[in-house]
């Protein structure tokens, strides 16, 4: 049995839109580990010191 070039291109088409879309991930809101606590909204930087580096000038 031959098949067209265009119906394979549509067949691999079809099956890569599937699978791509039933990969989008778990439903629901995320769970934190039970060893974990939410630090949720944490400051940034967490130090009240100069941050240093490479483009800091220092």
């Amino acid at each position: 049995m031959n098949r067209s070039p265009i119906a394979v291109l549509t067949i691999v088409a079809v099956l890569a839109l599937a699978l791509s879309v039933s990969a989008c991930g778990r439903k629901g809101d995320p769970v934190l580990p039970k060893e974990q606590r939410n630090t949720f909204p944490d400051q940034y930087p967490k130090s009240t010191q100069p941050q240093g580096g490479v483009f800091s000038g220092t």
